[in-house]
């Protein structure tokens, strides 16, 4: 499964940025635990303690959009 995760990144005040990652991944917890979080900070700790079940892939057509309204600080917690 394909899952696309967008969050508006703000690094400067006169600046807003919708940015985008793609990750692939078959495991149904980890893609259950990700639709039940709009918090990028919870998603970024659900991403960094299961890292050796996803992968990040080049942009494509997504199976589930995950689209984070919180403003993201740091992009690099992706």
């Amino acid at each position: 499964m394909i899952i696309k995760i967008t969050y508006p990144y703000k690094d400067l005040p006169t600046t807003l940025e919708i940015k985008s990652k793609y990750i692939q991944t078959d495991d149904n917890e980890l893609i259950e635990q990700l639709k039940s979080s709009k918090n990028p900070v919870d998603i970024g700790i659900i991403l960094t303690q299961n890292e050796n079940k996803y992968k990040i892939v080049k942009p494509q057509k997504e199976d589930l959009l995950i689209e984070i309204e919180d403003m993201v600080i740091n992009p690099n917690l992706f």
